[in-house]
This record gives structure tokens, sequence and C-alpha cells, in this order.
């Protein structure tokens, strides 16, 4: 009965430059999400908070970047309510329910991946504490800085098992379930040409079983 919700999740690799922006707007003004995860701001918290109007949305709540890396944030539209609960400079958690049916509420969690290899063990780490909170339908997504399984990693030296198992035991131990995907296989290329070439999917989202009973339509969809 009610309108379909999206939610876009987008590593902006810095919101400093005009050109992102335009990016950003414009893949905004072509999907128009309900929510917009953002990650790699590398600018103010307030800064981000300012692209509200330019965007089109009607609430923002963002993290300050550490120096020149990181920064995330959160933007909804006019046709949800967002309760904030807990946010780091990896996460931002809160909880949703559209206006028009304010009964359902579902647990959003953006989530960035530690990005150097030594230091994900915290990130799995810090999932066990979010799934200690009490919840109910939850999805979770973002860039994880990680792969599940050595196909989803396109290189000439294949991605060291122990870094995946250690990435699937934590989304088995809570409960979460990857939504599958459809577009381009990888999400992350560093643009290097011939066998120097890295592709990766380590963008996605996770949901738990009350989720998926909840929106049986849900579809992960990766935009060029």
């Amino acid at each position: 009965g009610s309108s379909p919700m999206s939610v876009i999740s987008w590593n902006c690799r810095g919101l400093g430059n005009p050109e992102a922006v335009r990016e950003l707007r414009s893949g905004v003004k072509q999907e128009g999400p309900t929510l917009l995860f953002v990650m790699e701001t590398k600018i103010r918290a307030a800064r981000v908070e300012n692209l509200k109007l330019t965007l089109s949305f009607e609430g923002c709540f963002a993290v300050n970047s550490v120096g020149l890396s990181g920064g995330i944030g959160l933007f909804w539209s006019k046709d949800v309510s967002v309760d904030l609960k807990k946010f780091s400079t990896c996460h931002i958690d809160a909880v949703v329910w559209k206006k028009d049916q304010s009964s359902f509420e579902w647990r959003f969690t953006g989530f960035y991946g530690a990005s150097r290899v030594e230091e994900r063990h915290h990130s799995w780490c810090f999932l066990r504490t979010l799934y200690a909170i009490n919840h109910n339908a939850w999805v979770c997504m973002g860039d994880f800085n990680e792969t599940l399984y050595g196909e989803e990693h396109f290189s000439r030296s294949p991605r060291p098992e122990g870094q995946m198992r250690a990435f699937r035991e934590a989304i088995n131990e809570y409960e979460l379930q990857d939504l599958g995907w459809t577009g381009v296989p990888f999400t992350w290329d560093n643009r290097q040409a011939g066998g120097a070439n890295v592709k990766a999917r380590i963008d996605r989202a996770f949901a738990n079983e009350a989720f998926r009973q909840q929106f049986g339509h849900t579809a992960v969809h990766h935009i060029s």
C-alpha cells in the first residue's frame, strides 16, 4: 500500500569539492532515496550538514572526519522520522519509521569498516556491540572494507583467506544475511591498468531475519 523506501550508501572519497557534490546531487535526484549514508566525507560535520538543502533532504546528522580521512553522515527525507541512537567515527545507528505508518519501526546502521587490515578485528568486535543492542528488524549497510569470499576480489594475487573468514564468522554470529546485488559485480576499483588492477566488492547490505520478513521485496543495486 505505501510507497517503497530506498537507501543509498555512498563512499564519497571527499565532499569538499563541488564536482563530488554535483555527482552526489545527480545520483540523489535520479534515485530519490529515503535515506542517504555517506562515508569518507573528509570535511567537518557542519559542512556535511550544510549540504542538506542542496541535496533536498529534511534532516541530517554527521560525524567529523579525523584529520583528512573518514567522516560520515546520514541524510533523510521528509517521509520518515529518524531517531538517532548511537554514533562513532565508523557508524551511525538509528531507528526509522515512515510517517504515514508510524507503527512499524526498523533499525538502520550505516557502517564504515576499518581500512587498515590490522584494525579490521576492531570493526567485527564493534559489530558485536551493535548486535547486543536490543533490536527487531535491522539492516546494516556501508563500506566494510572487506570481502566475504575470494570471488568478490579481483587482482593478480588472491585476498588472504583468514581476513575473509573473520568477516564471515562475525556476520554468521550476529545473524545477518547478505542481501545480494544486481549491477556491476565490484564496488571498488583502484583504477590502475593491467596487472596492477584490483577490484573488490567491499560495499554491501546485510539484514536480519526480522527485516527480511517485514520487507520481503528488498533488493540491492550497485550504482555505477
